[in-house]
């Protein structure tokens, strides 16, 4: 899985790719991701639209199905798909939604097994000139 970012054309850009390497990693990097948007957006530093929007969407959750990933991470991005409706429907249960999914990710990443140190980086990075 990978994402790529970068910043307008008109100055010379960092593109910043993420990737994993293997089926555990991959998982990992979700869940991890995952549990940081859920942060923020208890926060209040991000809204559940935007992160529906750039992550928690119907989009990965094909994906993840497809994949056949550990089940709770399945169900917990099931659960984000719906925390923008949450948000707009019933905005009084979306702490307790995201407290729900945050408790599910840490139990995907309790039951990966450990990181190994030599494991891929998630951050590749390399310079592009504009010419």
């Amino acid at each position: 899985m990978a994402a790529s970012f970068e910043l307008p054309p008109e100055t010379p850009t960092e593109a910043v790719t993420l990737a994993t390497a293997g089926f555990e990693e991959m998982q990992r990097f979700v869940a991890v991701t995952a549990l940081g948007m859920c942060r923020a957006m208890a926060l209040g530093t991000l809204s559940p639209a935007y992160a529906c929007s750039r992550l928690l969407g119907p989009a990965l959750l094909s994906r993840l199905e497809a994949m056949e990933v550990h089940p709770e991470l399945r169900h917990a991005i099931h659960l984000a798909t719906e925390l923008e409706d949450v948000a707009r429907l019933a905005p009084e249960a979306l702490s307790g939604s995201l407290t729900e999914i945050e408790g599910k990710l840490l139990k995907v990443l309790a039951d990966l097994p450990p990181p190994r140190s030599d494991d891929e980086k998630w951050l590749v990075t390399s310079r592009h000139q504009d010419e």
